[in-house]
C-alpha cells in the first residue's frame, strides 16, 4: 500500500508554511520537497513542529523570501552546506521552525547525502499543495526500517559529509527508541575521529538533546562502547580506574552512569523517599527551565551527574588501613568542569550552574554526617545556590545516594541522607514564602537610595536583608536601611581596593 501525506492532516501553522513555500517554489520553477524529521515523525505518529525541506534553488535566498512572504524571521543556520531557517511565522506556533537545504541533484540522488534511510523519505509540497496529499517517495527503504526501528546508513561516506551525525544516531536511537543496526555501529567505530574537527557549537547540540531524553544512560554506555563517548568527553576514560569499593558498589565510570540514570528518578519524583518525592513534585517544573534552543535543565542537570565525580582519579588516595580516599574531590571537580564546560561551548548560566553542582554535590552529605542540622546551614545552603540550584543539587544528591550501594553504605546512612534532603526542600519552600510575605525593602529601592543601576549588586543586597529577616536580626525597615549601608559602604570599599 502506497504511503501518502495528507496536507489536511498538518497543524494550520505548518500547512501555511507549505504553501506559501510551495507558492514562492512554483514562482521561481523550481523543485520542493518535504523531506527528513517531519516525513519520518508523521509516519511514526509523533508530533513535530519542525518541517524540512530540500530545494532545487539556493536555500538561503529562497528561505528568505519565502519568510519576508509569510511574515516570519528568518536565520541563516549553516553555510556550509548552506541551509536556512525560518520561525516565528505564526503566533500559534511560536516555537515551530522550518529549515530549507538544497537538493543535491535530483531526490534519488539527494537521499544518499541523507543521515539515515529514515530521514530520506520525500513528498512533492507542489503536488502536496496543488492535490491536498502526495506521495511519499522512498528511494532507500526507509519506510521499512521505520516499521522495523533501525537506523541505517545510506552509505559509509555520509558521516565524512558530517561527522555531527555519530552522535545524531545515539538521538535517535535513544528518542525514537530505534535500534542502531551492526554495520552502522561498525561505521560510527571506525569514523569516531572525525568528530575531532567538528565545531563544538554543533556537538552541544547533539550532547544536550542526547543527555536530556529519558534513558540518556543507555546511550552513553552505547557510546562508551563504539568509542564516541571518549571523543567528546575523554576525562570520563579515567573513572574506570576507581574500583568499587566502601561506600561504592560499582567503579567509578558506571557509578557516574548510574548516576545519570538515577537523575532520570529523581526528576520524575520516583527516590526512596515518598516525603521528598513529594516535596519533589511541587517544583517538577524548574528541571524543563529553557537553556537554550530546545535544550533545558534537564540536560544541565545530567551533564553535572556525569561530572560530579570527575575528579576522583586525580584525587584519590588510600590510607594505612587500606581505605579509599578523595579529599577534596568537589572543589577540583568544579575547576575540572568549568575547562569542561567551557570547551563545549556550554551557555554562560549552563557553565555556571553545572560548575556550582559539581562543587556543591556534597553539601547534602556534609550535612548529613554533622553534629547537628541547624536552620542557618539549611538556609546558607540555598543562599549559596540559589533556588534552581539548590532543587538541582537536591536532585543530583537524590541520585547520587540511589546510585551507591556499597557494604559501608547502612540503612542508618540512607536515612539521614533522604532526611536532610527532606529538611532542605521543607526550607525552600519556608525560604520562598517568607519572601513572598516579608519583603521590607524593595530592588527600586535600593537603586534610587544608592545610585546604582539593575546589576547584581542589588540581589546580594536583597539577600543580605532576608537572611537577617529569617535570623531574627532585623523586623522594621529602619533596621533594614541601618544594616544595609553599613554593608553597601564597606562593598564599595572593597571595590575600591579592587581598582586600585
Amino acid at each position: 500500500m502506497e504511503a501518502v501525506l495528507t496536507l489536511g492532516q498538518f497543524p494550520k501553522p505548518l500547512a501555511k508554511m507549505v504553501r506559501v513555500a510551495a507558492d514562492v517554489a512554483r514562482m521561481h520553477r523550481c523543485a520542493l520537497f518535504l523531506v527528513g524529521g517531519f516525513v519520518r515523525d508523521h509516519f511514526l505518529g509523533r508530533e513535530s513542529w519542525d518541517l524540512d525541506f530540500a530545494i532545487s534553488a539556493d536555500p538561503l535566498r529562497f528561505s528568505q523570501e519565502v519568510a519576508e512572504k509569510i511574515g516570519g524571521q528568518f536565520v541563516p543556520l549553516h553555510f556550509e552546506p548552506p541551509t536556512g531557517r525560518i520561525v516565528r511565522w505564526d503566533e500559534e506556533a511560536p516555537d515551530a521552525t522550518a529549515d530549507f537545504t538544497e537538493l543535491r541533484g535530483d531526490w534519488k540522488e539527494d537521499a544518499r547525502h541523507r543521515d539515515f534511510t529514515c530521514n530520506a523519505l520525500y513528498v512533492d509540497a507542489l503536488k502536496l499543495v496543488e492535490h491536498g496529499s502526495a506521495p511519499v517517495r522512498d528511494p532507500l527503504g526507509g519506510l521499512k526500517h521505520l516499521r522495523q526501528r533501525l537506523l541505517v546508513l545510506p552509505h559509509r561516506r555520509v558521516l565524512c559529509d558530517d561527522p555531527v551525525r555519530i552522535l545524531r544516531a545515539f538521538r535517535f536511537a535513544t528518542t525514537l527508541q530505534f535500534q542502531i543496526t551492526s554495520d552502522t555501529l561498525s561505521a560510527i567505530s571506525s569514523s569516531v575521529l572525525l568528530l575531532l574537527n567538528v565545531p563544538a557549537e554543533r556537538i552541544l547540540m547533539e550532547w544536550a538533546w542526547i543527555l536530556q531524553a529519558e534513558a540518556a544512560s543507555e546511550a552513553l554506555l552505547a557510546m562508551d562502547a563504539s568509542g564516541v563517548l571518549s571523543a567528546v568527553l575523554p576525562e570520563l576514560e579515567k573513572l574506570k580506574e576507581v574500583p568499587a569499593a566502601g561506600y561504592h558498589h560499582l567503579d567509578g565510570f558506571h557509578h557516574t552512569i548510574e548516576a545519570v540514570r538515577m537523575v532520570e528518578r529523581a526528576i520524575n519524583a520516583e527516590t526512596e523517599d515518598e516525603a521528598l518525592n513529594a516535596l519533589l513534585k511541587k517544583v517538577r517544573d524548574v528541571f524543563w527551565a529553557q537553556f537554550g534552543y530546545k535544550r533545558y535543565g534537564v540536560w544541565v542537570l545530567k551533564f553535572a551527574a556525569l561530572l560530579h565525580d570527575i575528579a576522583k582519579p586525580a584525587t584519590m588516595t588510600w590510607d594505612e588501613e587500606g581505605n579509599l580516599h578523595f579529599y577534596g574531590h568537589e572543589r577540583v571537580g568544579a575547576e575540572m568542569a568549568a575547562k569542561i564546560a567551557e570547551r563545549m561551548k556550554l551557555s554562560r548560566r549552563e557553565q555556571e550552574l553545572v560548575v556550582a553542582l559539581v562543587g556543591a554535590h556534597m553539601r547534602p552529605i556534609n550535612l548529613a554526617g554533622g553534629r547537628q542540622l541547624t536552620d542557618r546551614a539549611l538556609r546558607r545552603f540555598w543562599r549559596d545556590l540559589s533556588d534552581v540550584g539548590g532543587i538541582y543539587c537536591v536532585a543530583l544528591s537524590a541520585a547520587d545516594l540511589m546510585a551507591t550501594r556499597g557494604k559501608d553504605m547502612t540503612e542508618e546512612h540512607r536515612q539521614r541522607h533522604y532526611y536532610v534532603l527532606r529538611r532542605l526542600m521543607e526550607t525552600f519552600f519556608a525560604l520562598k514564602e517568607a519572601r513572598e510575605r516579608i519583603r521590607l525593602i524593595t530592588g527600586d529601592e535600593i537603586m534610587e537610595r544608592y545610585g546604582i543601576p539593575p546589576s547584581p549588586l542589588v540581589g546580594k543586597a536583597l539577600r543580605l536583608i532576608e537572611e537577617a529577616v529569617y535570623d531574627g536580626r532585623v523586623q522594621t525597615k529602619e533596621e533594614a536601611w541601618t544594616l544595609l549601608d553599613a554593608a553597601m559602604a564597606e562593598w564599595r570599599k572593597e571595590e575600591g581596593r579592587k581598582l586600585s
